[in-house]
């Protein structure tokens, strides 16, 4: 029998479960016992659960409001320890639909062993003791609790839109149709999975092609969707097309809405690097840490073991001045190598965009930052 292959996951997709692993995990320590066990029979788990209670009020009180597992609300597992717990806490305080006080009690019970131990023993005694609740008891539980979950993986999708594609929302700001009115695609006839084709004429073909390649990638479709289904309940009725009316004299300019598309994106992948590799910016231009290192960029194997024994011969036999350290501690670093690629085969691009002013540009300065861009290859990718 043939095994059935297996499904390449998309970076897209890698990038998007990751995020999401972060700020709204399920809730796998959320068992609910489903059959009924009369309440005389637990009245020493009872008797252990009032003990702990009176310690630990408000960890019931969140329980019983149906709010999710700590160690959901912080997205750690069990084994995680107290400074991963941490990192979490802080992580999920920019993103999550969880009251500041759950948070920080989460973070306060799980970073201490001994009351991490506790919760442990208040989470199971809870679960033994719903086991006496009516099935009517039991649903409203079950609901307030997945209605935590809903609004924490709604509210972390959002955000994950808007750190990596700021530029479909700009897109509407500027007066543009949705991707699927550029295209003249009826969005609500298409079936899933089915390819996007441009239907409207006199579409630039640049943007065309650019449109298509996002909707014509199951990951960013869906994103894309999700993102227009959100901003149809909370934005006032009437708002986006007040913003389109706003912008009209901006309407149906293609070469606009292409730079757009990939401007946001772009500038917010610049601040992201610079904000953490400030000390790059030297490095970026006749001297580089590839030349540091006297290693020819394109010879750099694609495996990572072999590139990373690549660039440890090299460094091996060099001087250790600082600012060698510093290039081999950034080109054997996969990821840090990736961005620092990124900024070098970008510099022209990245030089440009932090110049523009989209909103005083006209349609020959647009024609320039295009040639640009298909010149550093950004357009497609």
């Amino acid at each position: 029998m043939k095994k059935a292959k297996k499904t390449e996951v998309s970076e897209e997709e890698k990038a998007y479960s990751e995020w999401m692993r972060q700020f709204a995990c399920e809730d796998p320590h959320w068992k609910f016992p489903t059959r009924y066990v009369d309440f005389s029979r637990m009245l020493g788990h009872a008797k252990k659960f009032d003990k702990l209670e009176k310690r630990y009020p408000d960890c019931v009180d969140d329980l019983l409001s149906g709010v999710p597992t700590y160690y959901c609300v912080l997205c750690v597992s069990k084994s995680d320890p107290p400074d991963v717990v941490k990192k979490a806490y802080q992580r999920k305080k920019e993103c999550s639909t969880y009251p500041d006080d759950v948070l920080e009690r989460a973070c306060e019970m799980l970073s201490d062993r001994r009351k991490r131990s506790d919760y442990d023993e208040i989470l199971r005694l809870f679960l033994k003791i719903m086991q006496g609740y009516t099935p009517k008891d039991k649903r409203e539980m079950i609901e307030k609790h997945d209605e935590w979950l809903k609004e924490e993986k709604e509210r972390a999708k959002w955000e994950y839109i808007m750190e990596n594609h700021g530029a479909w929302c700009n897109l509407l700001s500027h007066g543009a149709p949705t991707l699927y009115e550029i295209l003249g695609v009826d969005r609500a006839k298409l079936k899933e999975g089915e390819e996007v084709t441009c239907k409207k004429k006199g579409v630039d073909k640049r943007l065309a092609e650019e449109v298509c390649r996002i909707l014509n990638n199951p990951q960013l479709r869906f994103e894309y969707d999700f993102m227009l289904d959100m901003m149809g309940e909370i934005l006032p009725e009437g708002f986006i097309e007040m913003m389109r009316s706003e912008k009209a004299s901006r309407s149906g300019n293609d070469l606009l809405f292409l730079v757009v598309l990939r401007y946001y994106d772009d500038v917010a992948n610049y601040d992201r690097i610079m904000s953490m590799h400030g000390d790059w910016r030297e490095y970026m231009g006749d001297k580089t840490f590839y030349d540091l290192l006297t290693i020819d960029m394109a010879s750099i194997p694609e495996d990572k073991r072999e590139a990373e024994r690549f660039i440890r011969n090299a460094y091996r036999d060099m001087e250790r001045t600082p600012e060698v350290n510093l290039a081999y501690s950034v080109l054997k670093n996969f990821r840090m190598r990736e961005d620092y690629d990124w900024m070098l085969k970008q510099r022209e691009w990245v030089n440009t965009l932090l110049g523009i002013k989209l909103d005083e540009m006209d349609d020959a300065a647009l024609d320039k930052v295009i040639k640009v861009m298909e010149s550093a290859g950004t357009l497609g990718r």
